[in-house]
């Protein structure tokens, strides 16, 4: 097995740098090669999004979708991976616009960063901005730069853990309390919670990964707790978040996963290729499914089951977001606002990619198109 062991006291103070072997060749970026803008297009004719792994191909298909209106709205929309689609590398630089070179960030806490460092084309300050939209698996923070930001909700996911096989993850579900154990390293062995005799082998993403802190939050501890319970023990791996893959097939191992994710790669939905390696999305607290299957244009999805996010496991459900500058243009912020593009295109964008849509009621609680 190719693992490697996570150096926690770096993870707490940076990203992760974590190459995946193998990476999926599904069409991703806006011309499929890796960092390269839209040919024969000005940076004023851009739209440029980077940030969450976890609806990345999602947002893919939106761009492809929007881009091929007619008639051609006037500038196109383009969205970066969180890794390298094709060598699975994190990091690299890219091309968001000519005159544009932007290190990739890898999930929705870098792709918050970049938008907010205010990046121009050319370093010219009168020139557009580098990254325009950012995917934000995550809602909005406190930090000051933050409030410059609009938030607008698109759609529900919920972050559980994954395994591969159940040789020594128990069949029961495990409850919040049992998490925070396993992932402060108090708890060890997969016996100690229920499972097979065996040591637990922890994947963790990078920190940069909104999965990654939104599910430590979710099951009541931080990063900085993880760091110390679980340093220098050769039980931590990398991995690069929601992709089974990096789990090496290990019957020992656990990682955080977003569950709209893994359906997502189920439904093998556009752009988007199976890279749940053999890992099954676990229980939390109670047997509620993570996933249940709808029907939409005659075809049969695995989306998001709400009640999975709800109840006994509320804590693990989150909201994804598209998140654009206080003052972006108003053509960017239609397409994401409450009866915008998106929101009139909810069905068709977000089902094949397991997520559950909000709906455009706006006196609801939760609403498409809802800011923040």
């Amino acid at each position: 097995m190719n693992r490697r062991i996570l150096n926690l006291t770096a993870t707490a103070a940076a990203a992760l740098t974590i190459a995946v072997a193998g990476a999926s060749t599904a069409a991703a970026d806006p011309t499929g090669t890796p960092g390269a803008p839209p040919p024969g297009k000005t940076a004023d004719q851009i739209y440029a999004a980077v940030g969450a792994d976890a609806f990345a191909e999602l947002t893919n298909n939106l761009v492809i979708q929007y881009n091929a209106q007619n008639p051609a709205p006037t500038r196109v929309l383009a969205s970066y991976d969180a890794i390298n689609p094709v060598t699975g590398v994190p990091g690299e630089n890219l091309t968001t616009k000519p005159g544009c070179s932007v290190a990739r960030p890898n999930g929705a806490n870098a792709g918050v960063t970049a938008i907010t460092q205010n990046l121009h084309v050319d370093n010219d300050p009168v020139k557009p901005f580098c990254i325009d939209f950012v995917r934000s698996s995550r809602a909005k923070g406190t930090a000051p730069a933050e409030a410059a930001l609009t938030f607008y909700a698109q759609s529900r996911d919920a972050v559980s853990y994954a395994t591969v096989g159940n040789a020594y993850a128990p069949t029961a579900p495990l409850t919040t309390a049992q998490l925070k154990d396993i992932f402060e390293c108090k708890k060890q062995d997969w016996s100690e919670v229920g499972g097979q005799a065996g040591p637990i082998h922890l994947y963790l993403p990078p920190a940069s990964a909104a999965t990654l802190t939104f599910f430590l939050q979710a099951i009541g501890t931080t990063l900085n707790n993880v760091t110390d319970g679980c340093a220098g023990l050769p039980t931590v791996f990398e991995q690069q978040q929601n992709d089974g893959r990096t789990l090496d097939g290990d019957p020992q191992g656990i990682a955080p996963y977003a569950v709209t994710k893994w359906a997502a790669q189920a439904n093998q939905a556009p752009g988007i290729a199976d890279n749940r390696g053999g890992a099954s999305i676990g229980l939390v607290n109670a047997t509620t499914a993570p996933t249940i299957t709808t029907t939409f244009g005659g075809d049969t999805y695995q989306v998001l089951n709400p009640d999975f996010a709800s109840g006994a496991s509320a804590a693990f459900g989150r909201l994804f977001f598209n998140v654009v500058r206080n003052d972006a243009p108003q053509d960017l912020k239609d397409v994401f606002k409450a009866g915008g593009y998106l929101c009139q295109h909810q069905n068709e964008l977000l089902v094949p990619y397991g997520n559950t849509p909000l709906g455009n009621d706006s006196s609801a609680e939760r609403f498409c198109g809802q800011t923040s």
